[in-house]
């Protein structure tokens, strides 16, 4: 946790001693009287948290806000394939982290059926796994998450023609991916399938919508992998020239 996120922009943070945010602080960082912690708003400023109080039932934070900044989203439209649990946890973590705007997940045809009646979407576990991926990245941003029934149901909030359509293909990709062009300004659309890939009728249903299948190469990766190994590839346009100053 490189910083904490919070819902409420307040000058005062009050947390009980057994809040697993107040026991992270004391037991992992060890904070004290005077430190200060780095925090932010959701989808607002950054901030900075001054322990005020530090008592066996509580721990309180003086916060200062700071000027606000930029949304730092990455115009990413993440399509991916209900998998395990545990498989989207790592995702929905680290796709926010590398700030991809929005995910979409999708019942597919080679999709478990249960998947998406597991804990992690029934509950607001899914939420907090996002969380956990932009406090990870030290942003404030949130992407949107959402979830669809079908591959179908999920492209069809894709309206703009200005996407670039990248769809990843183990078996009938037409090559490898590739970095954007730099004078491209299209945002990108980028889907997986699940754990056991695309049906036939979704390959049709991508090609029909103008995707472009791709692969990493031969070796057969994790979902999670592919998904950050993919994201790391198109980013990397935006990366260049980036300051690292602050970070």
């Amino acid at each position: 946790m490189n910083l904490l996120l919070l819902d409420q922009k307040v000058s005062l943070l009050s947390l009980p001693r057994e809040d697993p945010r107040a026991v992270h602080l004391c037991a992992v960082l060890g904070v004290k009287i005077g430190d200060e912690i780095d925090l932010a708003l959701k989808n607002g400023p950054r901030g900075k948290g001054t322990v005020s109080v530090l008592t066996d039932k509580r721990l309180d934070l003086a916060i200062r806000w700071l000027s606000p900044h930029p949304c730092d989203f990455f115009p990413v439209h993440l399509f991916v394939g209900f998998a395990r649990p545990q498989t989207c946890r790592k995702i929905l973590e680290q796709a926010s982290a590398l700030g991809v705007g929005r995910i979409s997940f999708f019942q597919a045809e080679k999709g478990d059926p249960s998947y998406p009646k597991s804990r992690l979407w029934t509950t607001n576990e899914w939420m907090e796994r996002i969380d956990r991926g932009v406090e990870q990245a030290f942003a404030s941003f949130v992407p949107v998450c959402d979830m669809h029934p079908s591959l179908n149901d999920a492209l069809s909030s894709l309206r703009s023609e200005r996407y670039l359509r990248i769809a990843m293909d183990n078996y009938e990709a037409s090559g490898p991916l590739t970095a954007p062009k730099e004078t491209d300004e299209r945002s990108i659309a980028l889907a997986l399938g699940p754990e056991r890939g695309w049906s036939e009728n979704e390959r049709d249903l991508l090609r029909s919508q103008r995707f472009d299948l791709r692969h990493l190469g031969k070796r057969v990766l994790r979902l999670e992998t592919a998904v950050v190994a993919s994201l790391s590839v198109l980013l990397a346009g935006y990366w260049t020239g980036v300051d690292s100053e602050g970070l």
